[in-house]
């Protein structure tokens, strides 16, 4: 059977589909999968097995009308058409008849996204189910394509493949000495996640008293992040009360997961390097503010950390200070990455 998965972001997303698609094969080892995904987003496909074909929407692909199953994952007008003018049998997700809207059999995830606003154009609905909702991602699609779930958690992380040259470069271009070493007992610090949803992320000053009680565990800190985070992580190692590494923000997506790969423990907000570090089996402790800590699946190795309440719940940011995430207690996060490490 040929499959088409049309998934372009965000990033994070794109690598938990991955876990479906995974599933789909174990289940229906005879299918072959094409996925049309953004350019952006294909450093995160690359050498994935499952995937006979791995196309950028950007590239306008000619796709035959052959796949006899169409996951259309996209909000979006031509990912939905494309998905839609290549589906030969069944069409599952999002179609475009004169503006987006999902199929039936797709309510279970779509019925808690933008596409399904009130009669007064507000989210109140979607944002009830999404409260509501105690289903990770994958295990949400599974239900949804009618897919057994596996009996151990592990079977479900994102699939996720890097050579052991970018491994071994990446180590290197810390400039650390004794790199290796170091970075094998290392925490990694991710305190940010975005310019989108600044309410995910730890404030400079709460980021900096993290860093302190993280170094007070005994192991090298790494202070990680995006392009755009460079000076903020400047501030933060600056202000931390003990001395961490900042290891630079100028990565490719590729560079930062093997970076990501050597580390005995990773502490981050709901962001990229959360998915990534979930998807390479790295001991994961999650920061949970606004998002639902039910679709953060840490796959049996990690933890989630929530403050003790959030009233800033699926919004960019939180209206009053301080934000959800900055109520958190460093010790708390502490123990929680001293648990795992244990």
């Amino acid at each position: 059977m040929d499959v088409l998965v049309v998934k372009l972001g965000a990033l994070g997303d794109v690598l938990r589909t991955t876990s479906v698609v995974r599933r789909l094969k174990a289940v229906h080892p005879d299918v072959r999968v094409t996925w049309v995904t953004a350019r952006a987003a294909m450093p995160l496909l690359e050498g994935n097995p499952d995937l006979e074909r791995v196309l950028a929407l950007e590239d306008k692909p000619k796709l035959e009308r052959r796949f006899e199953l169409v996951l259309s994952l996209e909000e979006d007008k031509a990912a939905a058409a494309l998905a839609l003018s290549s589906c030969s049998g069944e069409f599952i997700g999002v179609l475009d008849e004169g503006g987006l809207r999902y199929t039936d059999s797709s309510a279970l995830y779509y019925d808690m996204s933008a596409l399904n606003r009130d009669p007064d154009g507000t989210l109140k609905t979607a944002d009830r189910l999404k409260a509501a909702n105690a289903l990770g991602y994958a295990r949400i699609w599974l239900k949804i394509l009618g897919l057994p779930a596996p009996k151990q958690a592990a079977e479900l992380r994102p699939v996720l493949v890097l050579r052991d040259a970018e491994r071994k470069a990446a180590a290197r271009g810390l400039c650390l000495t004794g790199a290796k070493a170091k970075l094998t007992r290392a925490i990694g610090l991710n305190p940010g996640a975005g310019k989108r949803w600044p309410a995910k992320q730890l404030s400079v000053g709460p980021a900096a008293e993290l860093a302190g009680a993280l170094a007070g565990l005994g192991r090298p800190v790494l202070l990680l992040g995006g392009a755009d985070e460079a000076k903020r992580n400047r501030d933060i190692a600056a202000r931390a009360p003990a001395p961490i590494v900042d290891a630079g923000t100028a990565r490719g997506l590729r560079e930062f997961a093997a970076l990501l790969s050597w580390l005995a423990a990773l502490v981050t907000t709901d962001s990229l390097a959360f998915h990534l570090g979930t998807a390479l089996g790295v001991p994961t402790v999650v920061l949970v503010g606004p998002t639902s800590a039910a679709e953060l699946e840490l796959f049996g190795a990690g933890a989630a950390v929530r403050p003790p309440s959030c009233n800033c719940f699926y919004k960019p940011e939180c209206a009053t200070p301080p934000s959800c995430l900055d109520k958190l207690e460093p010790a708390k996060v502490a123990g929680s990455v001293r648990r795992l490490l244990a």
